[in-house]
């Protein structure tokens, strides 16, 4: 994209800088992007007759039939999993959410009050846990192991001292970001009922998809034939009529029959599930967007959070929906050629890393675009040119890849579900009654594991945004935050002077 493509408007004020305002869209219409939220709209409650239509009336077969089949067997086997076991791990599983809640929130209130150094932590943090795990490593025997980790170490070693001069940069944009947030809290609340959100429709889908496949699934070409798994020599043997070597196999296996129809069908509810999910993802960035730069511009302003997330679900949510359609899409693709890939398809291997490149260009190109459709509402195709048009003018292309913050919230999320998981696996060391059942040292810290890392991701997640609007905001009009917040703007220009002193002098000379 080139400074041509999109006319940014350079406004000339008093100081020794200019800031500068995005053009407006040629479209006046107050609501943006609208068919995309009629088709979205039109996607969940389709989703959602599917799972009332199909998908309920078959789990509640389904539920009825084991719950016979179960009474029948219920003396069968001692070792099998039990109910007292299942009630085991809901308990943990109830005292993980809350455990890892607290975690997240004794995370969070370190990155607020520590914002300028708490990369250098995560940074240091990585390199230490490397020679620890290859200790550990060590003293289990497994020296192979331990090499890699050692390897791993200084690795981490090398990359710290690389990026040692961009770090008080990174730490200055997380600090200003840290700021806006604690401001205002109520950012948070919207982010843990927008992920029940996530989840609710994750669940909904599911349901709904065993009723798809089951309407779409046609009777096998070879009834009675070998299934799927099983060793043949030639497609006639197998109930798929489908003999080929799986991924990584020696021989040649019965193959699962998946008709044509039940592909397509597949497609398109991968891409309802991604669309969905990534609709709720990119409604809490442009909230957190639309609410730091309420901050940055207007002060310690009541109300912003609710003033934008209003918008983003209304005016700006067609917007929304038409930025998560493409990546949708993509996913949608990459998740279908993986599973060829997996079946030892070579071209699709190819093609899942060529879809695997364009959605994380897609991501990227959303991060920014949409920071200007929740701070002044453009359509989403508008606000990706406006705000790269905003990035050639400064000179600030390449450093908005310096993703220093990025990795750190990263570090801090697989802080916390390590932790989670290490308190999961002492339980079942410590009430060995009831934990007695088979894989309960696995089961139990994968499930900490995922609490730790899914919870704190949340908190996480609105710092992330509202680092990536700051860096917006400063590159539009620094002048701003020198009037609203006059020290965070001092400490912010001199990290920037340090780290990037060319991309400055062109934009806010001395």
């Amino acid at each position: 994209m080139t400074t041509a493509t999109v006319a940014t408007g350079v406004v000339a004020i008093p100081g020794p800088f200019q800031v500068i305002k995005p053009p407006q869209p040629s479209s006046t219409s107050t609501w943006k992007d609208v068919p995309y939220a009629v088709l979205f709209v039109a996607n969940v409650v389709a989703i959602v007759a599917v799972m009332v239509s199909l998908g309920l009336p078959l789990l509640q077969a389904a539920t009825t039939s084991s719950s016979s089949s179960g009474q029948a067997n219920a003396t069968a086997s001692s070792s099998e999993f039990t109910s007292g076991d299942m009630a085991t791990v809901v308990a943990v599983a109830t005292a993980l959410a809350v455990v890892s809640a607290i975690v997240a929130y004794l995370l969070l209130q370190v990155v607020l009050m520590h914002a300028k150094h708490i990369i250098l932590y995560s940074l240091w943090a990585n390199v230490i846990l490397c020679f620890v795990f290859a200790a550990a490593a060590i003293a289990s025997g497994v020296v192979v192991l331990a090499l890699l980790f050692i390897v791993f170490g200084f690795f981490s070693l090398c990359y710290l001292h690389a990026v040692q001069s961009r770090i008080l940069f990174a730490g200055a944009n997380l600090q200003v970001a840290a700021a806006a947030v604690k401001k205002h809290w109520s950012i948070f609340p919207v982010a843990f009922a927008l992920m029940a959100v996530q989840v609710a429709w994750v669940f909904i889908w599911a349901i709904a998809l065993v009723g798809v496949f089951q309407k779409a699934t046609s009777p096998v070409p070879n009834l009675g034939a070998s299934v799927a798994g099983t060793s043949c020599s030639a497609s006639s043997e197998c109930e798929s009529d489908v003999c080929a070597k799986s991924s990584n196999a020696t021989r040649l296996t019965c193959q699962p029959f998946i008709p044509g129809q039940a592909i397509v069908t597949y497609f398109f509810m991968l891409v309802s599930l991604y669309w969905g999910v990534n609709v709720v993802k990119y409604l809490l960035h442009t909230t957190v967007a639309g609410t730091v730069a309420t901050w940055w511009a207007a002060g310690d302003s009541q109300s912003a959070t609710g003033g934008a997330f209003r918008r983003a679900m209304t005016t700006s949510f067609g917007s929304i929906c038409m930025g998560s359609l493409l990546v949708a899409i993509l996913e949608a693709l990459e998740s279908m050629a993986k599973e060829a890939r997996k079946k030892g398809n070579g071209v699709a291997c190819v093609a899942e890393c060529i879809l695997n490149m364009l959605r994380g260009i897609l991501e990227y190109i959303n991060r920014w675009a949409f920071v200007y459709v929740g701070m002044y509402g453009f359509p989403f195709a508008h606000a990706g040119k406006a705000v790269y048009g905003l990035f050639q003018t400064r000179g600030l292309s390449a450093i908005v890849n310096d993703d220093l913050i990025g990795a750190a919230m990263g570090s801090l999320s697989l802080a916390c579900g390590l932790i989670c998981a290490l308190l999961a696996l002492a339980y079942t060391y410590i009430d060995t009654a009831h934990t007695s059942f088979d894989g309960a040292n696995l089961i139990l810290p994968l499930m900490g594991l995922a609490f730790g890392v899914g919870v704190t991701v949340i908190p996480l997640s609105v710092v992330s945004s509202a680092v990536a609007t700051v860096f917006v905001c400063f590159a539009e009009d620094p002048a701003a935050l020198s009037r609203t917040h006059p020290e965070l703007h001092n400490e912010m220009v001199g990290a920037w002077r340090l780290a990037h002193p060319d991309a400055m002098v062109a934009f806010y000379p001395l």
